[in-house]
């Protein structure tokens, strides 16, 4: 049988969550450095450009610290499929009691390098595709110390998405038959693989990257770097106040 259509473009990110301790701080931080307004609706919250959601956001008090901070769905069309390829390929699969944020089936998982991910099929409209309309996710990175390794579990995640020539110390893509980017690559230096460990790394589009994390900064964040040039923009990353990093690009044109 032949799977089903999906209005969003499968093995780029569908959905993303920030889950963290505490909401302290963070309606002002996002709306200052993204433009986003956080909308409390009983036990959950979202992340709303123009009454659009950008993202979810759950507060727990009690979650892990290995936990906190920014978490990506990538679209899939079968879940069970796609959590098989996974789990082949040497992830392993999360607790399913927890609460989800997403409108539809989703999974969650850590990559053979422990780093936590998900996958996702969401409802019909449901989906929050990437895009570089400003305040939204742009793109992902499983940023790696072993990028050769990475590339082979993100193949046999999605067989038909093709990845770009290796380029060192630069963000590859992982690109569909329209050529569309879907997610990144990146391998992490090797000076600071002692404290960064391998993460899924959440990129957010903004007019201006200096703008972004001088309003972080002033709105109780942190930056971890700034004004940083490749071929597809420019871009900083910052810490919000609960702990969730993230990467502010200000793309160049219609360079992604």
């Amino acid at each position: 049988m032949s799977a089903i259509p999906r209005d969003f473009p499968v093995g780029a990110s569908v959905w993303q969550e920030l889950r963290v301790r505490s909401l302290e701080g963070l309606a002002e931080f996002y709306r200052a450095v993204l433009g986003l307004e956080l909308r409390v609706d009983g036990d959950r919250a979202f992340l709303e450009r123009h009454g659009e959601r950008v993202a979810g956001v759950l507060a727990d008090p009690a979650l892990p610290e290995a936990e906190i901070g920014w978490h990506v769905f990538l679209g899939a069309e079968d879940l069970a499929a796609a959590v098989s390829r996974a789990v082949a390929a040497g992830a392993t699969t999360l607790r399913e009691s927890e609460p989800m944020l997403i409108d539809g089936e989703a999974a969650r998982l850590l990559d053979p390098f422990g780093a936590p991910f998900g996958l996702a099929v969401p409802n019909p409209g449901q989906a929050v595709p990437v895009s570089t309309e400003l305040g939204r996710m742009a793109l992902v990175d499983p940023t790696n110390h072993d990028l050769e390794a990475q590339v082979a579990f993100q193949q046999a995640l999605f067989p038909d998405s093709v990845h770009d020539p290796v380029v060192p110390h630069e963000v590859c893509f992982f690109r569909n038959a329209e050529g569309l980017a879907l997610r990144g690559s990146y391998e992490v230096a090797e000076e600071a693989r002692a404290f960064l460990p391998p993460h899924w790394l959440p990129w957010f589009a903004v007019a201006d990257q200096s703008a972004a994390v001088d309003a972080a900064l002033a709105a109780g964040g942190a930056v971890n770097t700034r004004d940083n040039v490749n071929g597809f923009g420019t871009w900083g990353v910052v810490v919000d106040p609960a702990g969730g990093v993230f990467k502010t690009l200000q793309v160049a044109g219609a360079a992604l």
